[in-house]
């Protein structure tokens, strides 16, 4: 079967975890990559379902063993990686990253599809109210600072979504999605009408 990885990206506030946990339930096929962090859980995160949440000397370690493909520090903070054994238990995978991610797994896994998704707020006020609705933070600049250092990289996605109205949004993606899982299957479909083909030629001699 061939292997298809979907990555979301989008700066904070986007929506990408809202667009994640929609794709997945609508398309149990497709299995989310849980990636690392050395932060500490939130009251409502669960380990290996939302992070892997580790320590940063276990992090490095992991690392230093290529089990962390790349890694980034975000916000002058905490560390952030993503493993390097996508498809260890699926073929169909969806991940969350930023660009220097995106950018490192286009790199890595040429001969694998990736279709890409970028999420963009409908504004920078936007962005502030939704950083600030979720909790109260000590970085807003440094937040900032990265969602603009996000969108100058959205030309590289296979897809931009503007998430101004999250059911119009969620609607755009699963159309995408489905069209890329039935793309997925392209060649096996070729197969099969070259299969008529050649039965009715059988027939025809």
């Amino acid at each position: 079967m061939n292997k298809l990885l979907f990555i979301v990206t989008g700066p904070s506030g986007a929506g990408k975890n809202t667009v994640m946990t929609h794709i997945y339930q609508s398309f149990p096929e497709i299995k989310k990559t849980v990636t690392y962090t050395t932060r500490a859980p939130r009251p409502h995160e669960r380990e290996g379902v939302d992070y892997r949440f580790v320590r940063e000397e276990e992090f490095f370690a992991k690392v230093e063993r290529g089990e962390i493909l790349e890694y980034e520090q975000v916000y002058n903070d905490y560390y952030y990686g993503s493993p390097s054994d996508l498809f260890s238990n699926g073929n169909i995978k969806i991940m969350e990253m930023d660009w220097k991610g995106h950018r490192t797994y286009r790199s890595v896994y040429k001969d694998i599809r990736i279709a890409s998704f970028f999420l963009v707020p409908p504004s920078l006020e936007e962005i502030k109210h939704r950083i600030l609705g979720r909790s109260r933070v000590d970085n807003l600049q440094s937040r900032l600072a990265n969602a603009l250092e996000q969108l100058e990289h959205a030309n590289d996605y296979t897809y931009i979504i503007v998430n101004d109205r999250k059911d119009r949004a969620l609607n755009e993606i699963e159309t995408l999605v489905g069209a890329e899982l039935t793309n997925l299957h392209r060649n096996e479909n070729l197969e099969h009408a070259q299969r008529i083909i050649n039965a009715y030629k059988k027939d025809c001699q």
